[in-house]
């Protein structure tokens, strides 16, 4: 069995993602453990989001939408603008 880990810049864009899934193909008949964690700077994002939040400055909100714009935006760019439907 092989585990996997991705995540930061590994999985930045879709075409870091593209990337891992070309890794993953070398591997296809083994027994695999794959983790994936934040994408990009997300992890930051999310600790500005709580910043904000705690601070009470009104952009929590904003902040939140833009890392859901940001993974919208690999949605799109990896399936296709209106596959982005959850």
């Amino acid at each position: 069995m092989k585990v996997f880990k991705f995540g930061g810049a590994s999985v930045k864009d879709a075409s870091a993602v593209k990337n891992v899934a070309k890794i993953l193909d070398l591997f296809k008949n083994e027994k695999l453990v794959i983790v994936i964690s934040a994408m990009g700077k997300t992890t930051n994002a999310l600790e500005d989001v709580m910043r904000s939040y705690w601070n009470g400055d009104g952009k929590a909100d904003e902040l939140v939408d833009g890392i859901h714009a940001y993974h919208m935006k690999i949605i799109e760019d990896l399936f296709g603008v209106g596959k982005t439907e959850i």
